[in-house]
This record gives structure tokens, C-alpha cells and sequence, in this order.
């Protein structure tokens, strides 16, 4: 394989990203709807997406979207970083990192504060060793069997999983927003999201959600697969209630099990929930851009939900 070279996206390519993904995630991968939705349709703020090509075939691609952030107390636009892929012809090359280096060079250059990511085994020694990344923190995932016995027989017969989740989104509003303004100065750092950017997230996602709330608060979970296993998520859940508003979850949730990260706090509250800490944690990455800027470390400096990653 010759050199590659560094090119920007344009909307013409956008069927050579999708290509790239059903590739590299052995035919899975999103459609041009869940594309639109992530990408252009996010009110957060910027989305960047940089590809790899070697005569004219796309072979790498990274993306950054940006959104409005409390980082270390101050507000800042952070650039999330999702979906660095390498065809597997053009791994060991340089791909990943050349891609990786252009997104942040844009993201800094367009005024973001820091970068995040949340990385994988393969991926976070290229992020820390290669590109001078942090290790900022890792996210115990936490788990609440519901059909044990099902998942195992499925894994043993190599079936597909099966699932979803039972309702709807609600539309969110300003009590919402007034929840989360009343939770939020007991946080670390986390995402800010308004009204519009849950719908967005939730209620005009093409993904399975269900949310549910009280007067004190709210939540959401979805469904996906994770290692092979029908996995409800519980994506959001802010403010009071907070056990009735997680067995709603586990109900709505048609899956073998629930899986969750609790932050500062909310341990006690998923432990009653019939909630328990597994071994699989989500590693979560940073780059400072900005002169001044530093990233808290450890996981009770941050707040963070599974609806924060685009895995889920």
C-alpha cells in the first residue's frame, strides 16, 4: 500500500464513511439517518470528520463533535473524539494517529478547550503512549441481571441477540431543565444539556430509548448489545426518585441485562436497585488545547452518564 493522505469530509463522502464502519465493525455500523442525526443535526455545537485516503479509497476516518461543557467549574466547548477506524489493509501505518492529530488540530484551532475519549484496550496505549493523552479516569460499568440463564444458552448457540426498550420519549422541557439546573452544582465536570439537546439525543435519536420522570426528576434508558449480550442502559438519570425512576428501567428494559455507571453518590442508590459492579470499565482519555486549561482526574471529578458516549 502507497502513502496516505489527510483529507477533509465533505457531504459526498459520506457513503465512504459508512462503508469504512460496516468494514471496520465487521457489518455493523450506522445508517445515513443515524449519520445526519449525530453529526449535522446535533445542536450542541461543531462536528469535524477527517478521512484517509490512498488513491482515492477512503481507508481511516475520525470524527470530533463538539459541546458545551462545566470543565473544572468553568464553561468551555469540549470536542468529544468517536469513531477512529482503520481499514484493516491499512492498519500499522500511522492511520489512526495522523487522523487523530488533524481532528485536534481543528477542534483547538476552532477555540475547544480539551478533547475527550472514551478509549478501548487497543486504542488507549496510542492515545497516552503516541499522541500524549491523559488517563483521566475510568467508568465501572455496573450490571442487573434480568434473563441470565437466556443470554447464556444464546452465547453458547451463537444466536443474535433480541431486545428493545417498552415506551417512549417524552418531549423534554423547561422542568426538565429546572431538574438539572437544581442537581448540577453538585457535580464535577460534565456535559450541559438543555432541553434541545435531550430531545435531540433521545427523543429524535433513531436509537431504542424510553424515558421516564417524576417531579423531582427524570430518567432514560436504551438497548444495544454489548459483548454479545442484550444490554438495556440506563443513559440518564438526574435529580430526585432516583430508585423509582431506575426499577421503571429495569421494567422497561427487554434485554438479558441492565448495565449503568453510577457516579459521585449514586452507588448506594443502584446497590438497592439490585445493581452490581462488574470488571468491564470504559477507559476515558483527555487532551488539554487551550493555555491554563487542566483536566480533573479521577471519576467522582466528573459526572457521566452511558447517554454521554456515542457507543451507547
Amino acid at each position: 500500500m502507497s502513502g496516505f493522505e489527510i483529507v477533509p469530509y465533505e457531504p459526498a463522502r459520506r457513503a465512504d464513511f459508512l462503508a469504512l464502519m460496516r468494514e471496520v465493525y465487521e457489518g455493523a455500523g450506522w445508517s445515513e439517518q443515524e449519520f445526519d442525526w449525530w453529526f449535522e443535526q446535533n445542536p450542541a455545537g461543531r462536528f469535524s470528520v477527517s478521512l484517509a485516503e490512498v488513491d482515492g479509497r477512503v481507508v481511516g476516518a475520525a470524527a470530533h463533535s463538539t459541546a458545551r461543557w462545566v470543565l473544572g467549574g468553568r464553561d468551555a466547548d469540549v470536542a468529544a473524539t468517536h469513531h477512529v477506524m482503520t481499514s484493516p489493509a491499512a492498519r500499522g501505518k500511522g492511520v489512526f494517529s495522523a487522523l487523530e492529530v488533524r481532528n485536534d488540530e481543528r477542534s483547538a484551532e476552532a477555540g475547544a478547550a480539551a478533547a475527550f475519549g472514551f478509549s478501548n484496550d487497543a486504542s488507549t496505549p496510542i492515545f497516552v503512549g503516541r499522541l500524549g493523552w491523559e488517563r483521566v479516569c475510568g467508568l465501572r460499568l455496573w450490571a442487573r441481571p434480568k434473563r441470565p440463564i437466556r443470554a447464556a444458552r444464546r452465547l453458547r448457540a451463537h444466536a443474535s441477540p433480541a431486545g428493545g426498550v417498552r415506551g417512549a420519549v417524552e418531549e423534554f422541557g423547561p422542568r426538565h431543565e429546572e431538574i438539572y439546573r437544581r442537581a448540577a452544582p453538585g457535580w464535577g465536570s460534565h456535559v450541559v444539556k438543555s432541553a434541545e439537546y435531550l430531545n435531540w439525543r433521545y427523543r429524535a435519536s433513531p436509537r431504542p430509548y424510553a424515558s421516564f420522570s417524576t417531579a423531582r426528576g427524570f430518567a432514560v434508558v436504551g438497548w444495544n448489545v454489548f459483548k454479545g449480550i442484550s444490554a438495556g442502559l440506563v443513559c440518564e438519570l438526574v435529580g430526585g426518585d432516583g430508585l423509582r425512576l431506575l426499577r421503571r428501567c429495569v421494567r422497561a428494559a427487554d434485554a438479558d441485562v441492565v448495565l449503568a455507571a453510577p457516579n459521585a453518590g449514586e452507588r448506594g442508590l443502584y446497590l438497592a436497585a439490585g445493581f452490581l459492579p462488574t470488571n468491564a470499565e470504559i477507559h476515558l482519555v483527555g487532551l488539554p488545547f487551550q493555555p491554563g486549561v487542566s483536566l480533573p482526574r479521577g471519576r467522582d471529578a466528573y459526572r457521566f452518564s452511558l447517554g454521554d458516549s456515542d457507543v451507547f
